[in-house]
């Protein structure tokens, strides 16, 4: 059996959605040898592409970029054969696929995108979901967002949890903390995004109401000039801005946390608790979309409207070290039961329906 993979995530910066695309295709090198499977990417690509697989075949395709490869050149060499999409993109009209659609943001939280990208995806989720064989999304909570707002779904979405068991490959850098005069459980951990969905401004709101608190918070990630203004910074010097973080500098800074704060308005799956968990980090997050659905028992919750109720987690934090420590342990407990093994053996089991 031949099955195609659109390559298109190996010429992409690696964030979440071209994660679990690397992760499942490294398992399916592991997993299948009985398939032939072949990642297809645009030309002039593979001299910049740093992955290395025993059995799996890379080949590169066509002339064109981007979208146009993948809606032009992409279903025209794959014709009939079996084509997996991992990041949310596919071709239009190709039947004889299946397709990672990771959330339903561009319906259910379109603030923060441009009117352009909004409409494009809902005409590829459309289109996907219609003609596709298959489309796997990756929580319960997404699963039935998308069922909502494309309601054909009902009886072609499966659901496949992601991971975050390739943090156990990733080496610390403690650098990050020597370099920015950081002390082991001193600090709270968020990381930071550019978009509105993410819910900086709750932390922002907080640590101002916060008049007696002295504890560092440290941001990393992309610093949103709307949310993080110079006045900003300047009344709160205990703040500090790490910038954009290797995955060594983040496992150190997971792994040091006194927690992890999670404030976002809307997410798919959402790794990142779930990294921190990994490496003992007790998780503070939101009540909001997938988050319960992965934390579990295993986090300290708050209104992602409330700076009360985050107060109060945080007031907990470091008031209470038998919820740290148990906050802890359930984390470590609760990351166990995902496995990048098992979401590939799901997709490998539709692969199966299709021999």
């Amino acid at each position: 059996m031949k099955i195609y993979i659109n390559g298109r995530f190996l010429t992409q910066k690696v964030t979440g959605v071209q994660r679990v695309a690397h992760e499942i295709v490294k398992q399916l090198d592991n997993l299948e040898a009985s398939m032939e499977i072949i990642i297809l990417v645009p030309r002039n690509t593979l001299q910049d592409i740093e992955v290395d697989f025993q059995n799996i075949k890379i080949k590169e395709i066509g002339f064109l970029k981007g979208h146009l490869w993948e809606q032009l050149e992409l279903p025209l060499y794959t014709l009939n054969n079996l084509l997996i999409n991992f990041c949310n993109t596919a071709p239009l009209f190709k039947k004889n696929q299946i397709v990672y659609i990771h959330d339903a943001a561009v319906y259910s939280r379109p603030t923060g995108y441009s009117k352009n990208f909004v409409r494009w995806y809902k005409l590829l989720y459309l289109c996907t979901s219609k003609f596709s064989k298959r489309i796997i999304t990756v929580s319960d909570f997404s699963k039935d967002d998308l069922v909502k707002h494309l309601p054909n779904l009902k009886d072609k979405i499966t659901v496949s949890h992601i991971a975050v068991d390739h943090m156990d490959k990733v080496a610390f850098d403690d650098s990050i903390l020597s370099e920015n005069d950081l002390k082991e459980k001193q600090y709270l951990l968020a990381v930071s995004s550019m978009h509105p969905n993410k819910n900086f401004d709750l932390i922002i709101k907080t640590l101002e109401e916060m008049v007696n608190f002295n504890e560092q918070i440290v941001i990393a990630g992309g610093q949103n000039s709307k949310v993080f203004s110079n006045t900003f910074v300047k009344k709160n010097p205990n703040v500090k801005f790490v910038g954009y973080v290797t995955d060594e500098q983040l496992k150190s800074l997971y792994s040091k946390a006194r927690a992890f704060i999670f404030p976002s308005y809307y997410e798919g799956f959402g790794l990142p608790p779930l990294e921190a968990m990994s490496l003992g980090c007790p998780v503070i997050a939101s009540t909001a979309a997938s988050i319960p659905e992965v934390c579990e028992e295993a986090a300290l919750y708050f209104d992602p409207d409330s700076s009360i109720e985050l107060k109060e987690c945080i007031s907990q934090i470091y008031e209470d070290d038998q919820i740290v420590e148990e906050m802890r342990n359930k984390g470590l407990q609760r990351k166990d039961a995902f496995s990048w093994e098992q979401t590939t053996k799901i997709l490998l089991s539709e692969l199966k329906k299709y021999k």
